[in-house]
């Protein structure tokens, strides 16, 4: 009896660790998504903008989508700008390179700040209304205000 009794227990733990054992397996190389190789993300985006202290105007570009801090890396990030006060219009392309990086088994920081942002100075813009172009795409109209402070303007709205 007790011959039969070790042996029951001998079989039970080894039954319990290859279960252990396979669902470490499962967990690790099948059910998780893996990082992919890498995301271009060229002029599309959300562009803001507001005054510093001096009273440059700023703009900052970013990636569209929701990329977490925690599970994202910036690869690479590429941008010009071309301010044609004669027509009043502002022309940005952009380029973003990222990837997905595993945190594995922590899961992901719920944010969006991931993607990182490009700043571009424009200097001081003359009062009017500027079409904003990212690539071919027109977002919109930035309005720089004479003698009151140019709230901040986010394109598209």
């Amino acid at each position: 009896m007790k011959s039969v009794n070790r042996k029951t227990i001998v079989v039970f733990v080894l039954g319990m660790l290859t279960f252990a054992v396979g669902a470490v397996l499962y967990t690790v190389f099948l059910n998780v998504r893996r990082p992919e190789p890498g995301m271009i993300i060229e002029n599309r985006g959300e562009i803001c903008f507001q005054l510093n202290d001096v009273g440059d105007m700023i703009a900052s570009v970013s990636p569209e989508g929701c990329f977490s801090t925690s599970c994202t890396r910036q690869v690479q990030k590429l941008g010009k700008v071309v301010v044609d006060r004669w027509n009043f219009e502002l022309s940005f392309e952009t380029c973003f390179v990222l990837a997905e990086t595993s945190r594995f088994p922590l899961p992901c920081i719920d944010n969006c700040f991931g993607g990182g942002t490009i700043d571009f100075n424009l200097g001081m813009l003359d009062v009017g209304d500027y079409s904003v172009w990212l690539g071919d795409e027109n977002l919109g109209k930035l309005m720089v205000f004479s003698g009151l402070p140019t709230p901040r303007q986010c394109l598209p709205e």
